[in-house]
């Protein structure tokens, strides 16, 4: 039986449907790749600036590590050695143009590594998303994030770098399931 269509015509709308669902697959792809390297971009923008500006103005002769910390104001976060091979973090705030640089000595501070253990010994249950350096009121903390409940809730722990004492705890629970 034949419906109007010879086979060859069906076939030419095959091929061209099909070339035209691989071109829009691979414009999607381009435009993802893109997408992903600006936010990318977006993420890491001052670090190049704010490294010259520690390097030049603090006794930091080598930086580790820059990470950012949004809080009550944005900060990069310096991780990085003196001459004396000392470990310091340093907060570089991203606003203003006049900076009040917070430094702390790694050596006077309970380390990343004590607070994730004894976060790890009072949440087991729990899924660690990341631990960073954070500033509240000009007070260094331990920002620690965190799934608990089996993923049901988001949590934000803020630890004291001074005695893991907790300053602040936000959590986010899932309304759908």
């Amino acid at each position: 039986m034949n419906n109007g269509y010879s086979q060859s015509t069906k076939r030419i709308w095959l091929k061209k449907g099909l070339v035209t669902v691989l071109v829009i697959a691979f414009a999607c792809l381009i435009y993802a790749i893109f997408l992903y390297n600006d936010l990318y971009e977006s993420k890491i923008e001052g670090f190049a600036e704010t490294e010259k500006q520690i390097l030049a103005q603090t006794a930091i002769i080598e930086v580790d590590k820059i990470e950012r910390y949004n809080g009550e104001s944005p900060y990069h976060v310096v991780h990085g050695k003196n001459e004396d091979n000392e470990e310091k973090i340093i907060f570089y705030p991203l606003i203003g143009n006049e900076k009040n640089l917070t430094t702390i000595n790694k050596a006077d501070i309970i380390s990343e590594q004590q607070i994730l253990n004894a976060w790890q010994n009072q949440c087991s249950q729990c899924q660690l998303v990341h631990i960073s350096p954070a500033l509240m009121e000009q007070e260094p903390l331990w920002e620690i994030a965190y799934y608990k409940d089996n993923k049901s809730k988001y949590v934000l722990d803020y630890l004291s770098m001074d005695d893991a004492s907790r300053k602040e705890q936000l959590q986010f629970s899932k309304l759908l399931k």
